[in-house]
Parts: structure tokens; C-alpha cells; sequence
């Protein structure tokens, strides 16, 4: 059964993406959807085996490859780590694909579309269940080059294929770093399984250990959107709804958390990498929630908070605390797809299919299903108290005062300011679409429509995780004794954090949701910013992300291209192509037009020696039979020195 869970993805691919114009496109959708949701069901049953029964499961396929001492299989491995991602990976793939029968129906490319998706979620479990970082690692390009396929799906349009594109390319940076860290690691080690690599841990130099992390978490920061190589989510919001849907929730943004938290026991021995991702994600949650806050797209708005708690995750990661990082990136999976979904319930049943806030208004007597899901997940994002958020993301703000250090100290503080903007956007989101005055014309309205019940149901099953998921799991990884990985933290939490540090967050919590109705209701004219020139620069500011595409552009990329340019033309096409190919040629037109010369004004004395010498001479290295690059070498030097002899004989 353990294969099923990795081939049944696969065969859906197959089907839909070869035989889909034979079959159709619903035997394709069906068939993609039913293999999906089985890998799912089976992946339930992995996980009671594992989290409640203790058991670990490994499979080795066959031998990849052998040279020297290097020895790698395809192996894989079911354990704590790797069945806390699958769960969320194939539940919510399955639900995508049975959202995308109604959303994509229109499309003419679903055949299409539901291999490329089902290929992802195939690449995505391979990377997931990799026995060592080389299975990893194929898991891991493989899901970049899906989800530029995904991206940039509707190619017909520029920004989506520009979208694709820079998704692609910023991830190759991560890519990059990535293949450069296994170097390290396999020329460390001798190997990249992750039992040899973490039996022997200890008995390595720490500056090595540093750089491998430092490498590592660069291609963590590209897949995971982290602050500095974050510019590709946001644009990615160009693909259809159910791809933001899977690649924001459950997948491609948490790759980079896996590769860490199954880098743990390296990450363990470097605490000084550790400090530095505990920075990176403190400023990456802050500063996509204060973006957040004046963004008017909403999906966008959306991304962004997914970037902000994938900054949380890589708080948890820094301080150690690898259970509550995992538990949150658990959690966090279902309601942020249902928060994606729900904006793709709204965006369909309108005629406009808009996606600005701006337009909207009073969407709550016409979409009342949509409004209670999408109610629900924003407040589990909020960590409203009795939700799946509550018990996900509390534990890591109050984990952040305990490490009582002036790091964790700030990082509190950041948490809790980054907590604060979520609930401010995701109030302002919900108000703006349902309750605020419409702002559209009457003839948007008079369109406006619930969704398909193939739609609402996967966001209701949602709803329900959403709510219960938490509470059930809580114990599992929360729990004194738990099975991930480590709970020590979890004692400093319950037992020395002072009252007010654990109420804090609550308490602003409540006070921005009613900050929030009371500026809208009825102090809405302090809204109004533009009239100061100094906010309404800030505004600007934040509004371009911080000018972040400028300065990329116009700084770092313009100069690389100008100098990359400069040494095409100096080195490339100067120095090698001109003592290359330009070189050769010239030398063999030299030799036309020498034999041409001996054929019209010598003997046939000289043009027989021309063909002898080179004979002979080769006949000689053979007998002596020399090193075969050192015969090649010679053999062609011979014969160029030889098609001068004529001129010397005349």
C-alpha cells in the first residue's frame, strides 16, 4: 500500500495528460480525482499507524546509482515527520481536484490542466516521502517546473506567463544553493541518506555544518517565500484559483519548512544558522502583515498572509521548537486552502470576476455559504480561541518569550505585532466584500450567484478541519512526550510564562476586530490618508513592497545583465570564439587553399608525399600505441604540418 500512496498521482497523470483527448475530459477529471483521494484514504491510515501506534515504515525501491564509495537508492520513508506533511499534501490536493470539476469547466484544457495538477501532487509526495536528500531533491525540481506549468496555465495571457517565469527563475536561485549544499554534504559525509548523514553528525567540523545550513535555507527561502527572494508569490496569484489553492496551502510554500525540520538534527549542531533563521522569518512575518494591510487584492491579500505565517514556522524553526512548527504548518494547511477557495467561490459568481476589494460590498445576502466558510478560516488564521489557528499559532508566539534571550525577547514582539495585522486584514477583508455599502452596479448584483455544491463541498469538509483539526491533534504534537521530534519547550511554556504574555495576543486580537468596526461604521473619515503628504508617501512605500521589484530591478539586475553582456562580447565571442571556431576555420580555408595551390602548380611528387607522410606517421603512433588522446592529438597536428610540406619541397 505504501507504493499506492506514490504511483496512484502518477497513474491519474498519465491518464489525463496522454489519453485525455481519447477518453474525454470528465473520465480525465474523475479518474485524476479518484486516484488523489485514494492516496489520501491510505495516507489516513499511515498516519494512525505512525502518530498513535509508533510505527516507522521504509521501502527501497532499487539501487539509483553507484560510483566509488557513493551508494544511493530510491528509498522511502514514512515517519513522524514525513506523515504530518503527507496528510495535509493529499487531503487538500484531493479537495483541490474535486473543487477544480465545477471551478475549471469552462476551461477547453482540462485534460490538461488536471494531469499538470495531479503531476504535482506526484512530485510533491516524492519529495515528501525521500529517503535521502538526492529523492529530495528530484521531489524538489520537479515541483518548480510543475508549478510554472500550473502558473502560467492561461498562457495566452502575459502576465500569467511572466508570472510562470519569475516563480521559475527566483526558485532557481533556490535551486542552485540547494545542489550546492548537497555537494557539501556528500563530499562530508560520503553519502546523502539522511541516517548516515545524522548518525554522524557530531564528528563534524561546525564551520562546515554552517555553510551546508546557510546553503540549505537560501533554497528554503526561495521555496517558502521568506523576505529577500519573496517577489514570485505574489505574482503567482496569476494562476487559476485551485493552483493557489494547493501551491500556497499544503505544498509548495511548505517544501523549504520540510527541508528544514527534516534538517533538524544539522540544524541542532549550528547555532549560529539557527539565530539567523530566527531573524529571517521574524522579519518576513512582519513585514508581509504590514503589506497586507493596504493591499486591495484578494488574493493577494491572502498570499500574503500565507507568507506571514510561513515566517511563524520559521520562527518555530529557529528556536528549536520543530514540533509547533510542523503542528502549525498542519493547521495551517486547511484553513488557508478553504481561504483560497472561498475567494475563488466569490471571484465565480460574479460576472466582473474582480478580484479588487474595492468593488465589493454586501456579498453576505447573496453568497451566505461562502461568507460562514470564509468567516471561519479567517478567524482560525486569527487564532480566534476554540479554532484549529488557536492552538497552532499561540504556541509559537508565547515559545518566542521563553527562550529568555534578547532574540526571543524581540521576536515576541514581532510575532505579536504580525498577529495583530492579520486580524486587522482578514476584518478588513471580510467587511469590505460582505457588509460594507455595495460598490458595484445594480447589474453586477442581479448576476451574482451561490456556488456549485461541487465547489462547496470541499469547502465545507474544510470549514469543519478548520475548526475540530486542531483540538483532535493537539495532543499528538503538543503533548508532553509527543512523537515529533522534540516538546521540551513545551514545559517552559506551560510552566514560566507569566499570564499577561499568554493573554496579550488574545486581548489585541479583540481589540482590532472592534477597531476595525468602528473606524469602518463610524469613523471612517480617518480612513481618508491622502490628504497628508507624509502617509500617503508611506502608503505608496508599502503599497510597491517596500520598492523591493525596483531595487532588484533597476540595481542588481540591470548592473548583472550589463556586465553579463560585457563578458559575452569580451570574452565569449572575443577570446574563445575568435582562437576557437573562428581559428579553426580559418586554419582549415588555409589548407583548401594550399592543396588548391599544389593542384594546379606542382608535380604529383609533392601531392603524393602531402597524402604519404600522414599515413605513415600515423601507422608509426599506432605501432607504438600511445595514451588514445595523445594519438589524436598527434595525428591531427601531423596532418596539418604535412599539408605545408609542399611548399617547402617547391
Amino acid at each position: 500500500m505504501f507504493l499506492c500512496i506514490l504511483f496512484l498521482p502518477i497513474y491519474g497523470t498519465l491518464i489525463s495528460g496522454l489519453l485525455g483527448k481519447y477518453t474525454g475530459y470528465m473520465v480525465s477529471k474523475i479518474i485524476s480525482t479518484l486516484c488523489i483521494s485514494l492516496s489520501a484514504l491510505l495516507s489516513y491510515y499511515y498516519y494512525y499507524q505512525i502518530m498513535i501506534l509508533n510505527k516507522v515504515y521504509t521501502l527501497n525501491l532499487f539501487n539509483w546509482f553507484n560510483i566509488d564509495y557513493i551508494n544511493v537508492d530510491w528509498s522511502f520513508i514514512l515517519d513522524t515527520t514525513s506523515i504530518s506533511l503527507l496528510v495535509p499534501v493529499c487531503t487538500i490536493s484531493a479537495l483541490v481536484h474535486l473543487y477544480a470539476i465545477s471551478y475549471m469547466s469552462h476551461d477547453p484544457f482540462q485534460s490538461r490542466f488536471f494531469s499538470t495538477l495531479s503531476l504535482f501532487t506526484a512530485f510533491m509526495i516524492i519529495l515528501v516521502l525521500g529517503n535521502n536528500y538526492l529523492v529530495l531533491f528530484v521531489g524538489w525540481e520537479m515541483i518548480g517546473v510543475a508549478s510554472y506549468l500550473l502558473i502560467s496555465f492561461w498562457h495566452t495571457r502575459v502576465n500569467a506567463v511572466k508570472s510562470g517565469l519569475n516563480a521559475l527563475l527566483v526558485n532557481k536561485v533556490g535551486d542552485t544553493t540547494l545542489t550546492i549544499a548537497l555537494f557539501i554534504l556528500l563530499s562530508t559525509f560520503g553519502s546523502l541518506n539522511f541516517s548516515t548523514i545524522f548518525s554522524t553528525i557530531s564528528y563534524i567540523n561546525i564551520d562546515i555544518l554552517n555553510l551546508c545550513m546557510i546553503f540549505l535555507l537560501i533554497g528554503t527561502a526561495a521555496k517558502s517565500a521568506q523576505f529577500g527572494l519573496h517577489t514570485w508569490l505574489l505574482n503567482s496569484m496569476e494562476g487559476p484559483t485551485p493552483v493557489s489553492s494547493l501551491l500556497h496551502a499544503a505544498c509548495l510554500v511548505c517544501a523549504g519548512i520540510y527541508l528544514l525540520l527534516r534538517s533538524s538534527p544539522i540544524l541542532d549542531c549550528t547555532p549560529l544558522v539557527q539565530l539567523i533563521i530566527l531573524w529571517l522569518g521574524g522579519i518576513t512575518t512582519l513585514l508581509a502583515g504590514i503589506i497586507a494591510i493596504v493591499s486591495n487584492d484578494m488574493k493577494k491579500i491572502i498570499a500574503l498572509s500565507t507568507m506571514s505565517q510561513l515566517g511563524m514556522m520559521v520562527v518555530a524553526i529557529g528556536l528549536g521548537n520543530y514540533n509547533a512548527s510542523i503542528y502549525h504548518l498542519f493547521c495551517h494547511a486547511m484553513f488557508k486552502a478553504l481561504l483560497f477557495m472561498s475567494a475563488g467561490s466569490i471571484i465565480h459568481s460574479i460576472i466582473t470576476e474582480s478580484q479588487d476589494i474595492r468593488t465589493f460590498g454586501g456579498y453576505v445576502h447573496y453568497l451566505p455559504i461562502t461568507y460562514i466558510c470564509i468567516f471561519i478560516a479567517s478567524f482560525s488564521l486569527m487564532a480566534i480561541p476554540g479554532l484549529s489557528g488557536y492552538y497552532s499559532k499561540d504556541i509559537i508566539i508565547e515559545a518566542t518569550y521563553t527562550t529568555y534571550t534578547i532574540s526571543g525577547y524581540i521576536m515576541y514582539w514581532f510575532t505579536l505585532i504580525s498577529a495583530t495585522l492579520t486580524t486587522l486584514y482578514s476584518i478588513r477583508l471580510i467587511y469590505l466584500i460582505f457588509f460594507i455599502t455595495p460598490n458595484n452596479n445594480k447589474y453586477s448584483y442581479t448576476h451574482i450567484h451561490e456556488s456549485s455544491w461541487i465547489m462547496l463541498i470541499p469547502m465545507i469538509i474544510l470549514a469543519f478541519l478548520s475548526i475540530f483539526i486542531g483540538y483532535l491533534t493537539q495532543d499528538l504534537y503538543l503533548g508532553f512526550g509527543s512523537p515529533i521530534l522534540n516538546s521540551y519547550h513545551i514545559f517552559n511554556i506551560e510552566f514560566t510564562l507569566p499570564m499577561i504574555y499568554k493573554i496579550l495576543p488574545l486581548i489585541l486580537t479583540l481589540s482590532s476586530i472592534l477597531l476595525i468596526f468602528i473606524l469602518y461604521e463610524f469613523l471612517y473619515k480617518f480612513i481618508l490618508i491622502y490628504n497628508n503628504n507624509l502617509l500617503r508617501d508611506l502608503y505608496i512605500f508599502i503599497n510597491t513592497k517596500y520598492m523591493f521589484d525596483q531595487i532588484i530591478n533597476n540595481i542588481l539586475l540591470d548592473n548583472s545583465l550589463f556586465y553579463a553582456k560585457s563578458i559575452d562580447f569580451d570574452i565569449e565571442l572575443g577570446v574563445f570564439r575568435n582562437n576557437g571556431p573562428i581559428l579553426f576555420t580559418n586554419l582549415l580555408n588555409s589548407m583548401y587553399l594550399n592543396s588548391k595551390l599544389l593542384y594546379n602548380n606542382f608535380t604529383i611528387l609533392p601531392l603524393s608525399i602531402t597524402l604519404i607522410i600522414p599515413v605513415i606517421l600515423f601507422i608509426f603512433v599506432l605501432y607504438f600505441n600511445f595514451n588514445i588522446f595523445i594519438d589524436i592529438l598527434c595525428i591531427l597536428s601531423l596532418i596539418i604540418v604535412s599539408s605545408f610540406i609542399p611548399l617547402f619541397i617547391n
